[in-house]
């Protein structure tokens, strides 16, 4: 079915930079962009959405999160806020490890239900394209359990799903050692004879994996076809981001203690930044990414929620949007760049999605504004009028 987008105050094609485009329209045919602009609109036939006094966006991208997962730990979160850490707390048998514990108790079928009912609550918000990591099994069995979850939503939900192997902690009473062996003999060999995984991640920092033991893991999953991430830099500069760099890291995430050799590193590697403003306010954390740094850089910034049950339950990108200029004081176009073309750029599909172009995956947010610059404004409203996948109309408001 052909949808006409009819006279939009304002439209983000997020070309060379924000692409912004006043009241013009957009024409979608076939799952597909075919017009942007100022259109004849005599004789069309098929669905019109009127969108006077309008923004229209490409879809939103969410490019880290850890969506599948079973319990919450609303516990840590009354904890943190009586000023335990949460290294402290993770030490105490919470943290990583207590929801690996609650999720391998839960059956791949529970942990579908509990990750399909979240999808349908992120696409009121505007997600069009999710990437979803696993890393809650720390064994063999329980990592292909989550990541047969994470491929069953992709095929039975309408966003785009980007499936990532994450290696997220060592699992208690198991040496560093024979666990690093384990991924490189056994885990990630057969996660990549499956196909259950496009990326490979993991967490190098002061509680979780050397920077030693992160490159013998990154290697190996390199070998066997794997695209690189990599979680650095969150709890201290332990060197990550010249790790991703030296890699050739698709994308670094966190980066909260990246110094700016570090940013230099990655700028000359092109190793995408994604930055998780939801986290720190959750934690709270006094220091903030060198914003200024990485935009001196001339990287691209992208930004996502990080959506998981210890650090962030935030799984709404408007709100992760107006985060990202309230806690790091990210300027609203970046923001909204970050959100989009540049979170294609962190799971490399730039060339689909992420803008509104001709030939372009006909993905798209209207927001019941009339300047793209309320959208972190109006912090916590619900401004989403429609939101279109492939050209399919997946939420629309009543009124």
């Amino acid at each position: 079915m052909a949808i006409l987008l009819k006279q939009a105050r304002q439209i983000l094609t997020m070309n060379d930079g924000l692409g912004l485009i006043q009241d013009g329209s957009v024409l979608i045919e076939n799952d597909i962009i075919k017009k942007v602009g100022r259109l004849n609109e005599q004789g069309f036939r098929g669905r019109v959405i009127d969108c006077t006094g309008c923004v229209v966006t490409p879809g939103l991208i969410d490019a880290h999160t850890h969506l599948v997962f079973a319990g919450t730990r609303e516990d840590e979160f009354a904890m943190r806020l009586e000023g335990i850490k949460y290294e402290t707390i993770a030490k105490k048998g919470g943290g990583i490890l207590r929801t690996v514990a609650m999720t391998r108790s839960a059956s791949e079928d529970e942990l579908y239900k509990l990750a399909a009912e979240r999808i349908k609550m992120i696409i009121r918000h505007g997600t069009t394209t999710i990437e979803i990591k696993s890393g809650y099994g720390l064994s063999l069995s329980e990592e292909l359990k989550i990541l047969r979850v994470i491929n069953k939503l992709k095929d039975n939900t309408p966003l785009d799903v980007i499936p990532t192997y994450l290696v997220h902690t060592i699992p208690r009473f198991m040496k560093r050692r024979d666990y690093v062996d384990m991924q490189c003999e056994e885990i990630l060999p057969e996660v990549a004879r499956l196909k259950l995984a496009e990326f490979c991640d993991i967490f190098c920092d002061k509680t979780a994996f050397t920077k030693s033991e992160s490159e013998k893991i990154l290697k190996k999953a390199k070998e066997l076809g794997f695209a690189l991430k990599i979680h650095t830099d969150e709890l201290a500069n332990v060197g990550g981001a010249k790790l991703a760099a030296k890699l050739g890291c698709v994308s670094a995430e966190h980066l909260i203690y990246t110094t700016k050799s570090g940013i230099n590193a990655m700028k000359k590697a092109g190793v995408i930044p994604v930055l998780l403003p939801g986290t720190s306010l959750y934690l709270q954390t006094e220091r903030k990414p060198l914003i200024k740094d990485f935009m001196e850089s001339g990287l691209p910034i992208a930004i996502a929620s990080d959506f998981n049950p210890g650090t962030c339950m935030i799984y709404s990108m408007p709100k992760i949007i107006s985060l990202a200029s309230l806690v790091y004081r990210m300027p609203v176009e970046l923001a909204l760049m970050a959100a989009t073309i540049n979170a294609a750029r962190a799971i490399r599909k730039e060339d689909r999605v992420g803008k509104i172009k001709h030939n372009y995956q006909a993905d798209f947010v209207i927001w019941n504004v009339d300047d793209y610059r309320k959208i972190p404004y109006q912090f916590g409203e619900d401004l989403i009028k429609v939101v279109i996948k492939k050209g399919k109309i997946i939420y629309e408001t009543n009124s």
